[in-house]
């Protein structure tokens, strides 16, 4: 499966939802050698009040959160995400059960995942 790392413009342009009763924003983070985006749409059912996040991988060393480059995160009560602090918390304690986002990345890297 390939590997692609996005533009920050493409992901700026990907992000203009067509649908008008929800909005999405387009966040980009950087932790040391790690950057990321993702797309946060609050209130994604407004019934349930589930949230959706894209998370897209825009350097390598996320191999062990996602290995395609991107991966789709819901949110059961997304009322208690409401600001950039904590969106970044929570995507930080997600990726920080999975990888650890302090530690460079010494592993070995399976150049072929990735399309530049």
């Amino acid at each position: 499966m390939n590997y692609k790392i996005y533009h920050k413009k493409q992901l700026l342009n990907e992000s203009i939802n067509k649908r008008k009763e929800s909005l999405t924003f387009t966040l980009f983070f950087k932790i040391n050698h790690l950057s990321f985006a993702v797309q946060y749409q609050p209130h994604y059912f407004r019934s349930t009040g589930l949230a959706h996040f894209s998370f897209y991988a825009l350097s390598k060393g996320f191999e062990g959160f996602t290995e395609t480059g991107y991966r789709s995160l819901f949110v059961n009560n997304s009322k208690s995400i409401s600001s950039y602090e904590e969106i970044k918390a929570y995507l930080f304690k997600k990726l920080n059960e999975q990888i650890d986002l302090e530690k460079a990345s010494t592993e070995p890297i399976q150049l072929n995942l990735f399309e530049f």
